[in-house]
């Protein structure tokens, strides 16, 4: 009688445990069952309604459910760069950064790579803010493109990145006239004239030719 009941509370025990255990994670279980009732089709195709209606966070989430569900599906290249879109498209440009980084050392010969690159480039060039203070995101931005206008395979990005870049040789540009100003404002005219010579020397025709030019004739004897 004894032995009895010690059995019957030790099963009531271990149905306990298991109630506490099935309903301590139903949203993991209940989130891989969802993904896995929907096809990777129907996952992706879920995803891009969500982006092109501007719902970046809801495809991001729905791209990355993808990822893991179907690792093999056959566009989950795709899925990497269109997660770094929605990061672009939301402002998050060092996140996004780092994922078009990482789309493109996993797939290093897919198609989408060169775009990629200039995403990369343009995610740096829309963090730039007043260039009279730093400059050194406008230079980053100026290397990430010219790597693509380096690139043979950038094919109609190379134009866009070649675009991009001289805007960036024109912000560095008003940046070193800018301190050739200050600097002979401050009676600090070595500094002024390093700054005008490199505005002509290193950023020609920008611009900033003639200023730089009347500025050195002007405290060449000073």
């Amino acid at each position: 009688m004894k032995d009895r009941i010690v059995r019957h509370t030790f099963s009531v025990f271990l149905l306990f445990v298991a109630g506490l255990l099935c309903t301590g994670c139903p949203s993991l279980w209940n989130a891989e069952m969802s993904d896995k009732s929907s096809s990777a089709e129907d996952l992706y195709k879920a995803a891009e309604e969500s982006f092109n209606s501007k719902k970046y966070s809801e495809a991001i989430d729905t791209f990355e459910r993808l990822k893991s569900a179907y690792p093999d599906f056959k566009q989950i290249p795709e899925v990497y760069t269109k997660i770094a879109d929605a990061l672009f498209e939301e402002g998050s440009y060092e996140k996004a950064i780092s994922r078009y980084l990482q789309y493109a050392e996993l797939y290093p010969g897919h198609k989408g790579v060169p775009r990629a690159k200039f995403q990369v480039a343009l995610a740096h060039f829309n963090q730039i803010k007043n260039t009279e203070l730093d400059s050194a995101m406008v230079q980053r931005a100026a290397k990430s493109f010219k790597s693509v206008m380096d690139d043979p395979n950038a094919e109609e990005y190379a134009k866009k990145a070649e675009e991009k870049y001289k805007e960036c040789q024109k912000k560095l540009a008003e940046k070193e006239i800018y301190k050739a100003r200050t600097y002979s404002n401050m009676g600090n005219y070595q500094a002024a004239r390093l700054a005008a010579k490199r505005v002509l020397e290193e950023f020609p025709k920008m611009g900033f030719d003639e200023e730089a030019s009347k500025l050195i004739d002007k405290i060449k004897d000073k």
